[in-house]
C-alpha cells in the first residue's frame, strides 16, 4: 500500500467517524490537518514542515497537478 493510500484510508475513517459521531466533517478535517502538521514537524523537523506547507499552499490554486506528479 502506498503512503497516499494509507493517508486516504485515514481520511475516510475520520470522515466515517465524524458522521457517526454527528460532528461536522470540515471540523474533523481541520483537526486532522493540525494534528498531521504537528506530527510531521516533530518527525521531519520544523524546516521540512515549513517547506512542504509552503509548497502545498503555493499550489493550492490548482495550477500544478500535484496529485499527478506524486503518483509518478
Amino acid at each position: 500500500m502506498s503512503k497516499y493510500a494509507f493517508a486516504k484510508a485515514g481520511i475516510e475513517l475520520a470522515k466515517q467517524q465524524a458522521e457517526e459521531g454527528n460532528v461536522d466533517t470540515s471540523e474533523v478535517m481541520l483537526a486532522l490537518i493540525v494534528s498531521a502538521v504537528d506530527e510531521y514537524a516533530r518527525t521531519a523537523g520544523r524546516e521540512e514542515a515549513r517547506k512542504a506547507l509552503t509548497y502545498e499552499l503555493d499550489n493550492l490554486g490548482g495550477t500544478v497537478d500535484t496529485a499527478f506528479l506524486r503518483a509518478r
